[in-house]
């Protein structure tokens, strides 16, 4: 991706409040300083004056000791010592590794409090499993749970700090289904709703008061569904739909402290409810705001298959992904990269690059970084971008990295700062995997 840029040393909020400090202790001494007046005669008007200059000097100074008080005191906290609950050096990331309960692939994670949840998914005889593994940041520690229905393509997400959604997915003939688990993390407990249309692989966008599902593979002529179910923190559902002629299979972006998404990318059908498809990569996008509204955005400038995608800080990237060649139909992978703007509501002219190219990647956030890790066969390492700087953070040292190339697994990130990836397929695809890597990026 050219030459990248080296991670941007942001001030903390000690160092900021440290330059606040200094200046209102100038500003009060400079005070203190204009307030002085020089000695006079004896006349009542004048030792009126004076009395007066003495009080405001008196009022400076006391102003300037405080401010100096406090900057010392700040001055005793050390630099560096970070507020963010997020390592701000990519370097200092912690390893580690765990196992699955299972071993499988096409996996759905979630994160809801301190817990990530992987949910049901495709086991190596190609059957599928309603095992739900949970991991407990707090505690450290796993503990297994069950879905009503044992699926796969599932899209999953949460409704604010307390319910993880695992909605729709294939039953065992391979049926779309409407059927929605709700893991409640207050009460440990199980419940479900159902969606008004069935389908499987929906997208999930958490909107904080309320997650829209949206899309899906609807199992019918049309193939892909334009179907949208909003679901609040009561647990109810309102639905609608797109409003687009060509159904759209799209990527699901959320940034849930601005209560904005996105649907974009992906792929649409042409020829919908008709008896053969036209599909080709698609350039819509809806822009998604809570608790229930949506309305079209400007066009996806490169259309494009398999591309991954995550948002924070009203930015949004989308990245990698795949083209076919003319002719030939082979799959040409790509490194480009997308930015949406949320404050201007447009796409960048100026696309980036990953440093390499990947197809189907997994993205995550981890504090104000958007991390790519897998979905290419060419590189362990993670390209991490730098939400508040916009643009790729150096990772010439190759840490963090995947130490198993992976296919079709999960990702998921506890607190917004422990990245966790799960499952999936390794050596090629010829086998299913139970192992789990963790960056752990929080400070406690």
């Amino acid at each position: 991706m050219g030459k990248s840029a080296k991670a941007v040393k942001r001030p903390t909020k000690k160092q900021k409040e440290l330059k606040k400090s200094r200046a209102t202790a100038d500003a009060a001494i400079a005070k203190s300083a204009s307030s002085r007046t020089s000695g006079g005669g004896v006349s009542k008007p004048k030792k009126a004056a004076k009395a007066r200059a003495a009080k405001s000097k008196k009022s400076a100074l006391n102003t300037a000791s405080i401010a100096r008080l406090l900057l010392l005191l700040l001055m005793a906290v050390p630099f560096g010592l970070a507020t963010s609950n997020v390592i701000d050096n990519i370097n200092d990331w912690r390893f580690s590794g765990a196992m699955l309960s299972v071993a499988r692939t096409s996996i759905a994670a979630a994160n809801v409090g301190h817990l990530a949840l992987f949910a049901g998914g495709r086991l190596q005889n190609g059957t599928y499993t309603d095992v739900v593994d949970i991991y407990n940041r707090k505690t450290k520690k796993w503990t297994t749970s069950h879905l009503s229905k044992a699926r796969s393509e599932i899209g999953a997400g949460s409704v604010g700090s307390r319910y993880a959604l695992f909605a729709g997915g294939f039953d065992s003939v391979f049926r779309p289904m409407s059927l929605v688990d709700v893991y409640d993390a207050e009460t440990e407990k199980w419940t479900s709703i159902h969606l008004k249309t069935p389908r499987a692989s929906p997208r999930l966008i958490s909107l904080g008061s309320s997650t829209a599902v949206v899309g899906g593979l609807s199992g019918d002529l049309q193939y892909l569904s334009n179907a949208v179910d909003f679901v609040d923190s009561k647990l109810s559902v309102f639905s609608t739909s797109l409003q687009s002629p060509y159904p759209q299979l799209g990527l699901a972006l959320s940034d849930v402290s601005s209560e904005t998404g996105l649907y974009t990318s992906g792929y649409q059908n042409n020829r919908p409810g008709e008896r053969f498809n036209d599909f080709e990569p698609s350039n819509q996008t809806v822009v998604f705001g809570a608790p229930t509204n949506l309305v079209a955005g400007p066009i996806f400038p490169y259309p494009r298959w398999g591309a991954g995608g995550a948002a924070t800080n009203g930015v949004f990237v989308v990245g990698g992904g795949h083209l076919f060649a003319n002719g030939t139909g082979e799959s040409l992978l790509t490194d480009r990269v997308d930015i949406f703007h949320a404050s201007s509501q447009q796409w960048s002219s100026q696309p980036l690059k990953l440093s390499v190219p990947r197809d189907y990647p997994l993205v995550q956030v981890v504090g104000d970084y958007i991390v790519f890790l897998s979905g290419t066969d060419k590189s362990k390492d993670l390209d991490i971008f730098d939400t508040q700087a916009c643009r790729f953070v150096s990772n010439d040292r190759h840490a963090p990295a995947l130490y198993t190339l992976r296919s079709d697994a999960a990702a998921t990130t506890i607190d917004g700062c422990l990245l966790m990836v799960a499952g999936g397929s390794v050596y090629q695809g010829r086998n299913t995997t139970a192992s789990v890597e963790m960056f752990d990026a929080c400070h406690v």
